[in-house]
């Protein structure tokens, strides 16, 4: 059974459901810009992220941003567009947005990502004061170094069947609620589920020591503290992470047929 419960607040494993379900259906249904290097796939997300978000206290940042929403400097004295910054009381997503269809995105792409980043914080230390998640978000998959460089840093990656670890160990969790409440299951599904749910207590006891949150911290005004974390594994881990996706893929279609069957009963 799931061991595990993601260290995320409420709020931003809600952010990243809504990230994964724009990558994974909301994009595929979209109109596309073709006079736009992406495809209108920015302006596109942020359009819907300000509806979906009003309201709630949430300021999303205008296009090439360039100071993470609050004025801010940078520890190298240069400025970085940033595509997209949602700020809420108690979080601050900063994401990468990318549809490049001739090439996915590799490690340099969220290297550089990463060190925009680290590079605000190092002169505003007050960012880390409240939750801060770093999203990469692909409308094609993630070339192995790409994905290896996201898990390594603490890189939230979100493609299309690619959910992020603290959304797969979610959907693990609901699937969990169904066992409990005693769905019939054939016994073959639930020993798939069985086998999935100790593979993914594994991997997340393994992931939730890179994310920024453990591996950064507020220390003073002036001052961050930076925790050492050794990334080698990061290749094994983005393998073991795209499978996990794959099996929870296949569980969830299980999980619902056996729920319909019972409705339909």
């Amino acid at each position: 059974m799931i061991r595990t419960e993601t260290s995320l607040p409420p709020r931003a494993l809600n952010f990243l459901k809504w990230c994964y379900r724009f990558v994974n259906a909301d994009w595929q249904h979209a109109n596309r810009d073709a006079s736009l290097p992406d495809q209108g796939f920015e302006p596109e997300f942020r359009g819907r992220c300000t509806v979906q978000f009003q309201g709630l206290d949430c300021m999303i940042s205008q296009p090439r941003e360039m100071c993470l929403t609050g004025d801010l400097r940078t520890a190298s004295g240069v400025l970085h567009e940033i595509d997209l910054v949602a700020q809420f009381p108690d979080l601050t997503a900063v994401i990468e947005l990318k549809n490049r269809l001739a090439y996915p995105p590799e490690k340099n792409d969220v290297i550089v990502f990463f060190a925009k980043l680290l590079d605000y914080i190092a002169l505003n230390p007050i960012l880390l004061a409240r939750e801060v998640l770093p999203i990469f978000m692909s409308t094609t998959a993630f070339e192995p170094t790409g994905l290896a460089a996201c898990l390594g840093l603490g890189v939230h990656a979100i493609s299309p069947s690619l959910r992020p670890l603290p959304v797969l160990i979610e959907s693990a969790r609901l699937m969990r609620n169904e066992v409990v409440n005693q769905l019939p299951l054939p016994l073959e599904t639930r020993g798939a589920f069985d086998d999935f749910a100790a593979q993914l207590n594994r991997l997340s006891l393994v992931l939730d020591q890179v994310s920024l949150s453990s591996r950064c911290g507020y220390l003073s005004e002036t001052a961050i503290l930076l925790k050492a974390i050794d990334g080698s594994e990061a290749a094994t881990l983005a393998e073991e992470l795209r499978r996990l996706n794959a099996e929870c893929s296949s569980l969830l279609a299980a999980f619902r047929a056996e729920k319909a069957k019972r409705v339909t009963a």
